[in-house]
């Protein structure tokens, strides 16, 4: 059960890791459409680095799958 928690806490990480990364590719008019505030823009972008990766992996991990 340990390996399949661990498993899907990577998966849900490099999915969110994924997403970060798109997100570099969006307009000013679609970041507009989103709500997302550029504060919020530059956060999300600094976290899509490999150890961004990395602390979420170990937060889904000791918060039992849950992102706080």
């Amino acid at each position: 059960m340990l390996v399949v928690s661990l498993f899907v806490s990577i998966q849900q990480s490099v999915e969110r890791f994924q997403t970060r990364k798109k997100l570099a590719s969006l307009t000013a008019q679609q970041m507009k459409d989103i709500g997302m505030t550029k504060e919020r823009y530059q956060t999300e972008l600094s976290r899509a680095t490999m150890v961004g990766l990395v602390r979420d992996v170990l937060l889904l991990i000791k918060n039992g799958g849950r992102m706080s």
